[in-house]
């Protein structure tokens, strides 16, 4: 009769520290490394944050107002006809451009390299966006009464620097703590 104690154990057998037990150790080792060096001594610093915080507060205070006269436009399921919904979103389009070259004034006064880098790629993105939104009233305008729901969709531009540019436009906005400075919501 045979117990558990003497059956034999191949699996003891050799030296206890073969290649695939020390290559998972090493692997867990360094697993381990990676999240504490992220959770002790990672840069927490975001690269689109602005070093100009009295800009963050300038633009904020300049988009606040733009940003609710846009959400005081009548919403788009009011609009009766493709050609007045065309102008509801020409005059969203109107204000935002206007909020866009008011930032474009502040930005001017930075002296900061790194700030004036990454406002202007914020602001192309902002003509990018603008470019869109006329785009689509053109759409809207020359809309006939066979087209489509579908075909009147506001579109955004597929740009080659990779992302959706409102979500950057966005990002932008909210790890600077300008909330008002968002892409609207009135398309």
């Amino acid at each position: 009769m045979t117990t558990a104690y003497d059956a034999p154990h191949d699996e003891l057998e050799g030296p206890y520290w073969n290649k695939t037990r020390l290559a998972l150790s090493v692997v867990v080792i360094l697993i381990v490394a990676m999240w504490v060096w992220i959770y002790l001594f990672a840069p927490r610093t975001n690269p689109d944050r602005l070093a100009d915080r009295a800009f963050v507060a300038q633009a904020e205070s300049i988009c606040a107002p733009f940003s609710a006269e846009i959400l005081a436009l009548p919403r788009g399921n009011t609009a009766t006809t493709p050609t007045s919904r065309a102008r509801q979103v020409e005059t969203g389009t109107n204000i935002t451009r206007s909020m866009v070259d008011a930032l474009e004034v502040a930005a001017a006064s930075l002296e900061d390299p790194d700030d004036i880098k990454i406002l202007e790629a914020w602001f192309e993105d902002w003509q990018a966006y603008l470019v869109d939104r006329e785009a689509h009233v053109v759409k809207l305008d020359s809309a006939g009464p066979d087209t489509s729901a579908r075909d009147l969709a506001f579109t955004l531009t597929e740009r080659a620097s990779g992302g959706i540019y409102t979500r950057r436009i966005d990002g932008l906005a909210n790890v600077n703590d300008m909330e008002s400075c968002q892409v609207p919501r009135d398309v």
